[in-house]
């Protein structure tokens, strides 16, 4: 991000980035040192969403008054005043497909023009029945029904086709976040889908080469995304998360929903242990019996909560499934997101997708307070890291004579020239 997105008060080049999730609208503010890349954090604010349901604005007053707060709290710290800001799209259901565009070619030789056409057929489809294009990646070529080449440049043919994998998402809830966060006087410069940002947050550089999928439950909506040879491969969502465990929690015990969560974060589980059938922990019942304490054990929450996460793992594997990545795929799964913080939900996982499981936390950035290096905050971090490193790759001109370096360096290009 360039020093002109910003009026800072103080010396500097700086990146912001937002993030308004269900539950909570955290913005960050990096100093950005002389290679483009985020040295430390300097400002940090978050405040309780309203208005959002399932990643989604709603209610456009409300996202916006808890958007004002959070960058206000970061405006202050840093010294900074923002005009532009990096987004996290969390909602509009967002997904990626691969298919292929065709056009026929007219002299014999592929043509840049010929190429420029088969990629305007790909966005074309892609964005079909209300999705907005966010990422256009093309995997390679393929000519007169031959063998998938990277560069069809100048090779003789009769046909072209291109095999392309587009990241899109509903274009009115990219709407409605792009006006929200305009309501508070700045510009939207960037998005980045929660599932990509979390995978670059939790997973190593070596994890995206040999494979790896990362599961990033939020508190209303569970993100997947496969990465292979660097790359994604594949991105879905599913509307449950952790917020739901809460609701599940608040109906069987009859508690409020504050109760529920205090209940869920110091007592919940998805482990049986014998001896939970008798640690009994007291709270407070809604409706008819308001103050009054009511009892129950670590065991029943406990088989409350495993019930709501083993329905929202196994719809987890059936998205996988059904795009045919779990069959002869051995790829570690990552867990991040607050709802994964649950304890045993490790194990869980293994039980259901039968291959290695490990909880992810983004790496530590220098000024990030300790709360913020939780799986809860793995999606804004990501959208920090791909936007700061985005300064740093070298972009390819508009003909394509240089390639980004890394999965890393196309986020840069698309931040760049896709919103």
């Amino acid at each position: 991000m360039s020093a002109a997105t910003l009026r800072p008060a103080r010396s500097g080049r700086f990146a912001a980035v937002l993030d308004a999730g269900t539950f909570k609208t955290v913005c960050l503010i990096a100093a950005l040192d002389q290679e483009g890349r985020a040295a430390r954090i300097v400002g940090v604010g978050i405040a309780p969403s309203h208005g959002i349901v399932a990643g989604s604005v709603r209610d456009l007053a409300a996202a916006e008054a808890a958007i004002r707060t959070a960058i206000a709290q970061a405006e202050n710290m840093s010294g900074v005043r923002l005009e532009g800001i990096d987004l996290l799209l969390n909602g509009g259901n967002p997904a990626s497909r691969t298919f292929a565009a065709a056009a026929p070619i007219s002299d014999g030789v592929v043509t840049r023009q010929a190429i420029d056409r088969v990629a305007a057929a790909g966005r074309a489809h892609a964005t079909a029945y209300g999705r907005q294009l966010l990422q256009l990646e093309t995997l390679g070529y393929r000519l007169d029904g031959g063998p998938i080449v990277p560069d069809a440049l100048g090779l003789p043919a009769s046909r072209l086709a291109a095999h392309v994998h587009a990241i899109t998402a509903d274009a009115p809830a990219v709407a409605n976040l792009t006006r929200t966060v305009e309501r508070c006087y700045l510009r939207p410069r960037r998005l980045i889908p929660g599932p990509i940002a979390s995978a670059l947050a939790v997973t190593s550089e070596d994890e995206r080469r040999h494979g790896v999928i990362t599961v990033d439950i939020g508190a209303g909506v569970t993100g997947i995304s496969v990465f292979r040879n660097a790359s994604p491969v594949f991105m879905s969502t599913v509307p449950m998360g952790g917020g739901d465990v809460t609701l599940d929690v608040v109906h069987s015990l009859l508690t409020p929903l504050e109760e529920a969560e205090r209940i869920k974060t110091l007592y919940g589980t998805v482990l049986n242990a014998q001896s939970d059938q008798h640690d009994v922990f007291t709270y407070a019942q809604s409706g008819g019996g308001e103050g009054l304490e009511q009892r129950s054990t670590k065991a029943d929450l406990a088989r409350i909560i495993q019930s709501r996460m083993a329905h929202l793992l196994h719809l987890v594997r059936d998205h996988l499934a059904g795009a045919g990545l779990l069959e002869g795929n051995a790829a570690r799964i990552v867990l991040c997101g607050g709802g994964s913080e649950i304890p045993g939900l490790q194990s869980l996982a293994e039980g259901v997708f039968r291959r290695p499981v490990r909880e992810g936390r983004p790496e530590p950035v220098s000024g990030l307070p300790p709360l913020y290096a939780s799986a809860a905050f793995a999606g804004v971090v990501g959208v920090l890291r791909a936007v700061a490193d985005s300064a740093a790759v070298d972009l390819p001109d508009a003909h394509g004579a240089s390639a980004p370096k890394g999965y890393i360096g196309r986020v840069g290009q698309w931040l760049r020239d896709g919103f």
